[in-house]
């Protein structure tokens, strides 16, 4: 066993004992580095625990963000349906089923934006566009990284309400845009252009306008409108031009598809702060 003057074997007569006395021989020097090392030892584990302690809530938090930012119509995690938002928004129906969306483009203009597509299609596959590739998988499903990245807030918990109307914004912003796209019907450009490779399935509804551009910038607007001093308003803005180039990227939209998501955002956010009133000044509580 280990005792201030050394190292002790328990059971035998020639062990050596503590010899208060000798604190300043050599018995005691040993006993003294021992010590050292055993201390150092302690301090190494706690150091180590502490950085357990600390990636752990570092992820817990990473993931309480993750996990909320799905939405769950079964009530696990995330958001429940929002039935009532989708209420609210059908009692408004005519305040914007006929926003003046301006039509797409005429075919002939189509074909001319299919040749800025080829071009992305050629740089897509360069080396320098693995990190927008990589994007462009991870937003097909249109997590919500790209939008509580530009706000800080990615890593962090205690933002619910925030992530909540976030998600409130896709589920309705989805619905709406998918009734404007019905309305235009418009083909997907490898159907105007054949030598377009999607790297992308294309999804089962019409061009335009871009429903990713659309939901992104609806986020980006109902953020500044709730939060119009807030830095990361413009980065939100930022954040939601990439997403929607990045559909272009993937060859599954044109760019007048995102000039379209962008300007129906525009002309929706009065609508969307009226029906999610609640939820704003729920989530603006979390930021004051």
């Amino acid at each position: 066993m280990v005792t201030a003057a050394g190292l002790a074997l328990e059971g035998r007569a020639d062990a050596p004992q503590a010899d208060p006395a000798a604190a300043g021989g050599p018995a005691a020097g040993a006993g003294g580095a021992l010590g050292s090392l055993l201390a150092l030892n302690r301090n190494r584990n706690r150091n180590r625990n502490r950085n357990r302690n600390r990636n752990r809530n570092r992820n817990r938090n990473r993931n309480r963000n993750r996990d909320a930012g799905n939405l769950d119509t079964d009530g696990g995690l995330g958001i429940l349906e929002p039935w009532e938002e989708r209420q609210a928004l059908y009692e408004i129906l005519g305040e914007w089923d006929g926003l003046p969306l301006q039509p797409p483009p005429t075919m002939e203009q189509l074909r001319h934006e299919c040749i800025d597509l080829l071009v992305k299609q050629h740089l897509r596959t360069q080396s320098e566009a693995a990190t927008r590739r990589d994007e462009i998988f991870r937003e097909a499903s249109l997590e919500l990284s790209g939008y509580l990245r530009p706000l800080g807030i990615e890593e962090y918990g205690g933002y619910g309400a925030t992530v909540a109307l976030f998600l409130t914004v896709l589920a309705l912003t989805d619905e709406i845009g998918l009734r404007f796209k019905d309305r235009f019907s418009l083909l997907r450009p490898n159907q105007a252009e054949p030598r377009l490779r999607p790297c992308l399935p294309n999804p089962a509804h019409a061009s335009y306008p871009s429903n990713h551009s659309f939901q992104s910038f609806s986020i980006a607007f109902i953020f500044s409108r709730m939060l119009p001093e807030h830095p990361g308003s413009a980065e939100l803005f930022h954040s939601a031009r990439r997403i929607a180039e990045n559909r272009e990227w993937a060859g599954v939209h044109y760019a007048s598809d995102s000039r379209a998501g962008y300007e129906l955002a525009r002309m929706i956010a009065p609508v969307l702060e009226k029906v999610l009133r609640k939820q704003m000044l729920a989530a603006y509580q979390e930021w004051i």
